[in-house]
Parts: C-alpha cells; structure tokens; sequence
C-alpha cells in the first residue's frame, strides 16, 4: 500500500477497503513503523515479571481512585490512563484518532555513510486490526475476567500454566487455582473451570464508556493472555493492515485534523493537556487577544 500525503488520501483508502457484517475493524497509530503490537506490561522484562505488583503499588498509593472499579478489566483502564503499564493494547473505532497518533514525531538513531549516526524523523503508520465480530467481548466478560485477572497472578504461578493440559488436570493445576480465586472475587458464581485455549487468546474488548479519555478517542482494548504481540501472519483471529504515514507530511497532516476537531484538546479531554494545546496554538500577541476575546464572551 503507497504511503499518504493527505488526511484526503487516508479517508479514501479507509472509504474503499470492503466492508464484512462479521467483522469489526479497529485501528491504532504508531509514530514509528518500528513499533510492535505489544502491550507496554511485556515491553521489559521488569515489567512482565512485576505486574502484580505494579498494579498493587497503584492502588495503595491512590485507593481512592480505584474505589468504584468492580472488576480487573477497570483497574487496568484506569492504570492505562495513568501511563502504567499493562496487558491491554488500547485502539479506537475512529480511523482519524489513529490517524493523529500515528503523527507523533519519533526520532531513531540511524547509521550514516561516513560510519557515524544521525537522528532521522521516523515514518509513523495507521494499524488496521480485523477482528470476527464473535471474538469481541464487553466488559462483563467471563473470558475477559480470566484474561485480566492473569494481571494479579505472580510471575511464579504465570510462568508455571500450562495450558496444553487436559482440562481437569488443568483447573486442578495451582496456578489455576489461584486464578479462579481471584475471578470469583469480582464474579462469586464463577464456576470452577477455565478453558486453557482462552488464556491464550487475545480479544477484543468494548469496556465501559464511563472515561473521558475512552469517549474522546472512541475507544476499546484488545485484552492480552499469554500471548504477547499480535503478529501480521495472524490468520485466524485478527488479521493486520497498514497505512504507511511518511515523516515528512506529519506535521501538515496534523493541520489538517486539526481542522477537523482532531488535535490534542480533544484526544486529551484534561485540563493540562487543553492548556498546552491553546498556549501552542498562541504564536501571537493578536492570536492570545482573540483567545482571551472568545473566553470573555
């Protein structure tokens, strides 16, 4: 697929792709080309071996913002949304907020002819993720209440599922069974039994619309297991597409959305991001005079 020049050039190809009942197309945007389907908790083993107790430390330190989350799943959101790292893969529904992110500017170290580097503008690009509307889960989820809950399991029980046990021997397993324990906490009638094949599986997720951040963007979660990247070659479950967005048309691309409401005020919908995003647009003293005139009025 050729790269695109034009927020015009992007909406053609999204308005010309086929459109299946069956299946649901979600999108995200990556500032560099290099960037993995990877949800940031497996980026570092650090990360991956303490995430029990990351999501723990959160809470301690901030209960009260936690005090209304019921389930994993909304502890996780909440996480996300304050930059700690998890096993969700957020995406949105809206190709032009993908579109904004894959504009970021990122810069990487490349070697140059004389054998030294250079810091060279990255090409973003605009996943396209093909999911069967039958794998797509809302935030009451069994399956999605197994997968999230793997997030307060010790890297010791983690590493220890098997999943190509029978499934008895399975359940009875122990890291199993700490599992459950911890699924019945948010669901009491949970039955004693998870099918292996759902921990390795990664679903789409539509979570509660209750954040302002997730309004704004439009937007859902792929919910990860054991599994940690959603790969190109991915046949049967979600098949990937991509729109390459050149480094050189970032910036006129941002102009463009942000004729369109699609600029860091509104994919930010909080009060220091809205002041960073009017004090960049102020580039004059006559500018800041028509701010201060609109306020007023």
């Amino acid at each position: 697929m050729n790269p695109i020049k034009s927020v015009t050039d992007f909406v053609g190809i999204i308005l010309d792709r086929p459109v299946k009942e069956n299946v649901v197309v979600t999108y995200r945007g990556h500032g560099s080309t290099d960037f993995k389907l990877t949800p940031s908790i497996f980026r570092k083993a650090a990360t991956r071996e303490n995430e029990h107790i990351l999501l723990r430390e959160l809470i301690a330190a901030h209960p009260e913002d936690f005090d209304r989350d019921t389930s994993a799943l909304e502890m996780l959101v909440r996480m996300q949304h304050f930059s700690l790292p998890t096993r969700l893969l957020d995406v949105t529904m809206n190709p032009l907020v993908a579109l904004y992110f894959a504009c970021e500017t990122v810069k990487k170290r490349v070697p140059t002819s004389n054998g030294k580097t250079m810091r060279k503008d990255m090409d973003g690009h605009v996943v396209m993720l093909r999911v069967f509307k039958r794998r797509v889960r809302y935030f009451d989820s069994d399956t999605v209440s197994c997968l999230t809950n793997l997030a307060r399991l010790s890297w010791a029980y983690k590493s220890k599922i098997n999943t190509e046990l029978e499934l008895g021997e399975f359940n009875e397993s122990t890291p199993i069974k700490r599992l459950l324990h911890f699924v019945r906490q948010e669901k009491s009638g949970f039955l004693d039994e998870i099918e292996p094949t759902d921990l390795d599986s990664i679903i789409l997720v539509k979570p509660k619309q209750n954040n302002k951040r997730i309004l704004a963007q439009a937007g859902a979660f792929f919910a990860f297991g054991l599994d940690e990247e959603i790969k190109s070659d991915s046949v049967d479950r979600i098949k990937v597409g991509h729109i390459v967005i050149p480094a050189s048309v970032k910036g006129d691309i941002l102009k463009e959305l942000d004729k369109l409401g699609i600029n860091e005020k509104t994919m930010f919908p909080d009060i220091e991001r809205t002041a960073r995003y009017i004090t960049g647009t102020l580039s004059s003293r006559d500018a800041a005079t028509k701010v201060l005139r609109r306020s007023s009025k």
